[in-house]
């Protein structure tokens, strides 16, 4: 289970070293992917990413909005590897994308990973979880 908040300096080279928490989890081949927030990237366990992919193939290709989700998370996608020291190499576009330039903050989200730079976290987390739950009627 993906749970947890880490954070790990990018180098110059845009690796950075995955959470040890998270390794194992990973496994060996992963994918990284944009996230459905503007400024975040998704890590797929190879599992997850194929169940992901499952949901894409369902949605009505004959419809814009639905080309446009598959075109988002896919054509971005790249497969992944961890090297001997744990790290990944995030592509520049990605970088960019997140606005990824120092800290970097990996998030659990259960069944993925949650990228993001440590200045966009901090405006998202501002967000008021209790009006979040009450939005959705969730009850816990």
């Amino acid at each position: 289970m993906l749970i947890g908040k880490y954070t790990n300096a990018l180098d110059s080279k845009g690796r950075v070293f995955v959470p040890a928490a998270f390794r194992t989890d990973l496994g060996e081949r992963f994918v990284l992917t944009r996230g459905s927030e503007e400024k975040s990237l998704y890590i797929y366990p190879m599992d997850e990413w194929e169940n992901f992919v499952k949901k894409l193939q369902q949605l009505p290709t004959s419809k814009k909005n639905s080309r446009a989700i598959i075109r988002h998370f896919c054509a971005n996608a790249t497969n992944c590897t961890m090297d001997s020291q744990g790290r990944i190499l995030i592509p520049q576009e990605l970088r960019e994308k997140a606005e990824l330039q120092k800290d970097v903050v990996f998030i659990g989200t259960v069944n993925k990973i949650e990228v993001w730079s440590a200045e966009n976290i901090k405006m998202v987390e501002t967000e008021e979880i209790d009006e979040l739950l009450e939005s959705l009627d969730i009850d816990f």
